[in-house]
C-alpha cells in the first residue's frame, strides 16, 4: 500500500500485544514473607529508601513478583523489585507455592504484585551500616493450593 492509502485507510494499524497479566496479593499487613538475597540489593533497596538515617527505614512500597526461567540450578525463582530495581527473591519454597498458586488460576506467566515493607538500612555515628531487610504483605499459599 501506498503512503496516502495508509495515511486515510479506516484500519486501525496493529501493535503489538504487551498486556501482562497482574495477580494482586494481598494479606492483613502481616508482612510476615522476608525475602532472600537483600544483602545482594543494597544498593537498589538504598536508592529506593534514600539517604541512611539513624532511625533506618521503615516505608511501604508496592513489589513485583517476577518469575524467572533461566537455565539453571533454580528453575522456580522468582525475583522481586520494587520500583523497577531488584531487591531479592522468594524463598524457594514461597516460590514454589507462588507457581502453584498461579498455575491454579489458570495464570502459569502472570506477574504478581503485592505490599512490601522496607526495614533498616540505618547509619551509625561512627559509619556503620545496617542491611536493608524486605517482607511482603504476602498470603499464606500452602492453604489454598
Amino acid at each position: 500500500m501506498g503512503f496516502f492509502t495508509n495515511l486515510f485507510s479506516l484500519k486501525a494499524p496493529e501493535t503489538p500485544s504487551d498486556k501482562k497479566e497482574i495477580v494482586i496479593l494481598m494479606d492483613t499487613a502481616k508482612f510476615e514473607v522476608e525475602i532472600t538475597g537483600e544483602e545482594n540489593c543494597q544498593s537498589g533497596l538504598e536508592a529506593i529508601c534514600g539517604p541512611r538515617r539513624p532511625q533506618g527505614a521503615n516505608q511501604t512500597e508496592t513489589a513485583l513478583l517476577l518469575l524467572e526461567d533461566k537455565n539453571g540450578r533454580d528453575h522456580n525463582a522468582v525475583r522481586v523489585e520494587i520500583r523497577g530495581r531488584q531487591v531479592g527473591y522468594l524463598s524457594p519454597k514461597a516460590a514454589i507455592l507462588y507457581r502453584q498458586h498461579l498455575m491454579t488460576k489458570g495464570m502459569p506467566n502472570a506477574t504478581g504484585q503485592c505490599r512490601a515493607v522496607i526495614k533498616g538500612g540505618w547509619i551509625s555515628s561512627d559509619g556503620r551500616k545496617g542491611l536493608y531487610k524486605v517482607w511482603l504483605d504476602f498470603p499464606d499459599l500452602s492453604k489454598r493450593v
